[in-house]
Protein backbone atom coordinates (compact mmCIF):
# COMPACT_ATOMS: atom_id res chain seq x y z
CA UNK A 1 0.00 0.00 0.00
CA UNK A 2 1.35 3.16 -1.04
CA UNK A 3 1.78 6.40 1.90
CA UNK A 4 -1.66 6.37 4.06
CA UNK A 5 -3.11 9.47 5.04
CA UNK A 6 -4.89 9.73 8.43
CA UNK A 7 -7.25 11.96 8.89
CA UNK A 8 -7.39 13.58 13.01
CA UNK A 9 -10.36 15.55 14.29
CA UNK A 10 -8.28 19.16 14.39
CA UNK A 11 -9.31 19.19 18.50
CA UNK A 12 -7.06 16.04 18.71
CA UNK A 13 -4.69 16.97 17.07
CA UNK A 14 -4.05 20.36 18.51
CA UNK A 15 -4.37 18.49 21.75
CA UNK A 16 -1.48 16.23 20.85
CA UNK A 17 0.90 18.90 19.90
CA UNK A 18 0.32 20.79 23.04
CA UNK A 19 1.00 17.91 24.75
CA UNK A 20 4.92 18.09 23.70
CA UNK A 21 5.26 21.08 25.29
CA UNK A 22 4.74 19.88 29.02
CA UNK A 23 8.72 19.41 29.02
CA UNK A 24 8.71 17.68 32.67
CA UNK A 25 8.66 14.09 30.87
CA UNK A 26 7.28 12.24 27.41
CA UNK A 27 3.70 11.34 27.30
CA UNK A 28 1.75 8.70 25.36
CA UNK A 29 -1.85 8.54 24.08
CA UNK A 30 -3.64 5.97 21.92
CA UNK A 31 -5.44 6.74 18.65
CA UNK A 32 -8.17 4.67 17.17
CA UNK A 33 -9.82 4.51 14.02
CA UNK A 34 -10.80 2.73 10.86
CA UNK A 35 -9.64 2.63 7.21
CA UNK A 36 -12.57 4.55 5.43
CA UNK A 37 -12.64 6.24 1.32
CA UNK A 38 -11.85 9.74 1.65
CA UNK A 39 -11.31 11.34 -1.59
CA UNK A 40 -11.72 8.36 -3.60
CA UNK A 41 -8.55 7.02 -1.74
CA UNK A 42 -8.58 4.50 1.16
CA UNK A 43 -7.68 6.58 4.51
CA UNK A 44 -7.23 6.41 8.09
CA UNK A 45 -9.70 8.13 10.08
CA UNK A 46 -9.10 8.61 13.81
CA UNK A 47 -12.30 8.29 15.50
CA UNK A 48 -11.05 8.01 19.43
CA UNK A 49 -8.01 9.30 21.62
CA UNK A 50 -7.11 8.00 25.67
CA UNK A 51 -4.30 10.24 26.49
CA UNK A 52 -2.62 8.60 29.51
CA UNK A 53 -2.56 10.11 32.67
CA UNK A 54 0.31 9.95 34.89
CA UNK A 55 -0.99 7.12 36.71
CA UNK A 56 -1.08 4.80 33.59
CA UNK A 57 3.03 4.69 34.04
CA UNK A 58 5.47 2.38 35.31
CA UNK A 59 8.18 5.11 34.26
CA UNK A 60 7.95 8.35 33.56
CA UNK A 61 11.13 10.19 32.37
CA UNK A 62 11.66 12.91 30.65
CA UNK A 63 13.01 10.62 27.55
CA UNK A 64 11.29 8.28 27.76
CA UNK A 65 7.96 6.39 29.43
CA UNK A 66 7.05 3.26 29.87
CA UNK A 67 3.43 2.52 29.91
CA UNK A 68 1.97 0.42 32.15
CA UNK A 69 1.27 -3.09 30.71
CA UNK A 70 -2.48 -2.85 31.60
CA UNK A 71 -2.98 0.12 30.15
CA UNK A 72 -2.40 -0.83 26.99
CA UNK A 73 -4.26 -4.14 28.02
CA UNK A 74 -7.55 -2.25 28.28
CA UNK A 75 -6.71 -0.51 25.31
CA UNK A 76 -6.51 -2.95 23.06
CA UNK A 77 -9.89 -4.17 24.91
CA UNK A 78 -11.23 -0.97 23.49
CA UNK A 79 -9.63 -1.64 20.08
CA UNK A 80 -11.45 -5.21 19.43
CA UNK A 81 -14.89 -3.87 21.44
CA UNK A 82 -15.48 -1.28 19.23
CA UNK A 83 -14.53 -2.87 16.19
CA UNK A 84 -11.03 -0.83 15.12
CA UNK A 85 -9.35 -1.36 12.24
CA UNK A 86 -6.45 0.90 13.23
CA UNK A 87 -4.44 1.40 16.39
CA UNK A 88 -1.66 4.14 16.81
CA UNK A 89 0.87 4.79 19.56
CA UNK A 90 1.49 8.06 19.92
CA UNK A 91 4.45 9.97 22.10
CA UNK A 92 5.88 12.89 22.76
CA UNK A 93 9.82 13.81 22.44
CA UNK A 94 9.86 17.07 24.47
CA UNK A 95 12.80 18.38 22.98
CA UNK A 96 14.17 18.83 19.53
CA UNK A 97 14.69 16.07 18.02
CA UNK A 98 12.25 14.41 15.33
CA UNK A 99 13.13 10.79 15.08
CA UNK A 100 12.25 7.60 16.58
CA UNK A 101 15.06 6.65 18.77
CA UNK A 102 16.62 3.17 18.76
CA UNK A 103 14.60 2.62 22.20
CA UNK A 104 11.42 3.39 20.11
CA UNK A 105 11.94 1.32 17.20
CA UNK A 106 12.41 -1.87 19.39
CA UNK A 107 9.49 -1.09 21.44
CA UNK A 108 7.44 -0.33 17.94
CA UNK A 109 8.81 -4.03 16.74
CA UNK A 110 8.13 -6.05 19.85
CA UNK A 111 4.50 -4.46 20.19
CA UNK A 112 3.74 -4.98 16.51
CA UNK A 113 5.04 -8.42 16.96
CA UNK A 114 2.54 -9.05 19.46
CA UNK A 115 -0.59 -6.83 18.33
CA UNK A 116 0.11 -8.63 14.70
CA UNK A 117 -0.51 -12.55 16.63
CA UNK A 118 -3.34 -10.84 18.35
CA UNK A 119 -4.57 -9.04 15.47
CA UNK A 120 -3.30 -10.14 11.84
CA UNK A 121 -5.59 -8.06 9.85
CA UNK A 122 -5.80 -5.11 11.50
CA UNK A 123 -3.06 -1.78 11.53
CA UNK A 124 -0.61 -0.52 14.05
CA UNK A 125 1.08 2.16 13.92
CA UNK A 126 3.20 5.14 15.86
CA UNK A 127 3.36 8.41 15.83
CA UNK A 128 5.69 11.12 17.53
CA UNK A 129 5.61 15.07 17.62
CA UNK A 130 8.66 17.04 18.94
CA UNK A 131 8.56 20.57 19.87
CA UNK A 132 8.66 21.26 15.89
CA UNK A 133 5.17 19.41 15.59
CA UNK A 134 5.32 16.25 13.56
CA UNK A 135 8.64 14.00 13.64
CA UNK A 136 7.65 10.53 12.16
CA UNK A 137 4.45 8.44 11.98
CA UNK A 138 4.52 5.08 10.59
CA UNK A 139 2.16 2.09 10.52
CA UNK A 140 3.23 -1.49 9.92
CA UNK A 141 1.38 -2.67 6.62
CA UNK A 142 -0.48 -5.74 7.69
CA UNK A 143 -0.28 -7.07 4.02
CA UNK A 144 3.84 -7.25 4.21
CA UNK A 145 4.84 -6.10 7.94
CA UNK A 146 6.47 -3.48 5.83
CA UNK A 147 6.40 0.38 7.34
CA UNK A 148 4.67 2.77 5.79
CA UNK A 149 5.39 6.41 6.43
CA UNK A 150 1.89 8.71 7.51
CA UNK A 151 0.69 12.39 6.89
CA UNK A 152 -1.34 13.18 9.91
CA UNK A 153 -3.75 15.35 8.50
CA UNK A 154 -6.34 17.68 10.67
CA UNK A 155 -10.15 17.87 10.00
Amino acid sequence: MAKFDVYINIDHFNYLINLVHQYDHERFACLFGRVKPVKGKPSIVIEEMDVFTDDDYDGLYTATCVPKKSVIADMLRKLEKKRYSVYIEYHTHPFNYPTFSSTDRKDEITMWNYFHKLYPTKYYGNMMFDTNACGEALIRDWHTGNLVQFDPIPY
